[in-house]
């Protein structure tokens, strides 16, 4: 395991939903766990979400009004907190002292490490890494001439080699 020094920190952005980014974090997690590594992925859900159903005990203790619902059961925890602001990345991480490698969805404004999911007919005309030096790697359905390294959308495996070089 790394440790808090050595830890990485990935973001995984796109221009538009429905370009591949879930499929390839998940691909991506997969081939990660198999080498050894402990791995946290944060979600940025920016029209928001409702983890619990009405009715269920933790949504009554949040209707109640309860500023902080921990879950806890075999196995699993779940955190409901209210929030007087939006969490930065980095606080986000501040959860997560206990993995090697931290993986972003979304993010745009705040992203670090950032590696584009373009695809085309989704993505637009181009990708945003072509006017952006700020971004890592190119994961696409297209052959890009880019500076930085590229990825084929379907290779998880390179993508994965990537991120633990």
């Amino acid at each position: 395991m790394m440790d808090e020094k050595t830890r990485r920190v990935v973001s995984f952005v796109a221009v538009a939903s429905n370009s591949g980014k879930t499929t390839l974090i998940e691909k991506v997690v997969t081939i990660l766990k198999a080498r050894g590594l402990r791995v946290a992925v944060v979600k940025h859900a920016s029209v928001g979400f409702d983890l619990d159903k009405p009715g269920k005990d933790s949504w009554r203790f949040q209707q109640a009004g309860a500023d902080t619902v921990i879950l806890v059961g075999p196995g699993r925890l779940a955190l409901m907190k209210k929030l007087e602001h939006d969490p930065t990345p980095v606080e986000l991480e501040q959860l997560t002292p206990d993995v090697d490698l931290v993986i972003h969805e979304g993010f745009k404004k705040s992203a670090r490490n950032k590696i584009e999911v373009f695809r085309q007919g989704i993505s637009g005309e181009q990708p945003l890494c072509l006017d952006d030096p700020s971004y890592a790697a190119l994961v696409s359905d297209k052959k890009f001439d880019v500076p930085i390294p590229w990825f084929d959308i379907n290779d998880a495996e390179g993508v994965a080699a990537f991120l633990v070089k």
